[in-house]
C-alpha cells in the first residue's frame, strides 16, 4: 500500500507516551483511512507506534453500536510477513512515506519535539 495523503490532526496520549495522530489516505481499497499514531523516538526522529483503521460512520456510529469496530488496530495486519513477524522494510516504508506527506514532518516537530 501506498500514502496518497496525509496531515496531523492531534496530539493526545497513547499507553502513558505523548503521540500525534496522523490522518493517512491509502491506495488499499480495504482500508482507504487508517490513523497512524507517532511518538518522538530517542534519536529525535519518529517512531510509528500504531496504526488503526478509521471506520467510523456518522450514520451508524453516533450511539454504541455493535455493527462493526469503528477503529481497530490493524499495525500487526498491515505489517506481518509469512512467518508472522513484522516486515521491518515494509513499516519503516510506510513511516517514512507519510513523514514526507505535505507538512507532516513538521508538524510533527511542532507537536512532539
Amino acid at each position: 500500500m501506498n500514502v496518497l495523503e496525509a496531515h496531523v490532526a492531534r496530539s493526545l496520549e497513547k499507553d502513558g507516551t505523548p503521540c500525534a495522530e496522523v490522518q493517512v489516505r491509502t491506495d488499499d481499497p480495504q482500508c482507504e483511512q487508517v490513523l497512524a499514531y507517532f511518538s518522538l523516538s530517542a534519536d529525535q526522529d519518529y517512531d510509528l507506534v500504531s496504526i488503526v483503521r478509521d471506520d467510523a460512520d456518522l450514520l451508524t456510529d453516533w450511539f454504541d453500536n455493535s455493527m462493526h469496530t469503528a477503529y481497530e488496530d490493524i499495525t500487526m495486519q498491515w505489517f506481518e510477513n509469512e512467518s508472522l513477524k513484522t516486515d521491518w522494510g515494509r513499516r519503516e516504508t510506510f513511516k517514512q512515506q507519510v513523514l514526507a506527506s505535505g507538512q507532516v514532518r513538521e508538524d510533527l516537530r511542532e507537536l512532539l519535539g
